[in-house]
């Protein structure tokens, strides 16, 4: 992974030297037929900024916090995800971006909120025909003597229930 910091304006290998990217997120054409040109992003279906750069007469699309991170920010562990710290996906400052694993990325959207478990996991079972109730569906799976995803799918009603197990409501 590249760990050099780049100027302002400076051309940026990650991106052929076909553009030049700076820390506010602008990034500009260094094509020949439209040099200077800003290149417009755009905000994706997940709620990240993307941007669309060409080469080659090929297309592709790049995620822009992404980009800033490759370009600005040291990445000495190699480490292959992109973290908001802030958990705002719009924010790509660069003091608000930085390098993570996979289970620090998922560790950071839990602590901060932006995921929570499932509640379906932690609502309350009965077992109407004896009465008993479990704190989770783990469990009454545990205490029927069947696998989670089986009585999990049986409250869902995706497989036939045979017990008399119902969710408290």
């Amino acid at each position: 992974m590249n760990t050099k910091k780049y100027e302002i304006n400076e051309p940026v290998p990650i991106l052929g030297g076909l553009y030049v990217l700076n820390p506010d997120g602008d990034i500009k054409s260094q094509h020949k037929r439209n040099y200077g040109r800003m290149i417009t992003s755009r905000i994706d279906r997940a709620g990240y900024y993307t941007v669309r750069l060409s080469k080659a007469g090929k297309t592709k699309t790049y995620f822009l916090h992404r980009l800033l991170a490759q370009a600005f920010i040291p990445n000495p562990f190699n480490k292959r995800y992109v973290n908001h710290k802030n958990g705002d996906k719009l924010d790509i400052s660069i003091d608000n971006l930085e390098w993570s694993t996979h289970s620090e990325n998922i560790q950071h959207a839990f602590s901060t909120g932006l995921c929570r478990a499932p509640e379906f996991n932690s609502k309350k079972v009965i077992d109407i025909c004896t009465g008993k109730e479990y704190s989770s569906i783990v469990e009454a799976a545990n205490e029927c003597g069947m696998p989670y995803s089986t009585c999990k799918n049986i409250l869902r009603g995706i497989r036939q229930n045979k017990t008399c197990l119902r969710l408290a409501c």
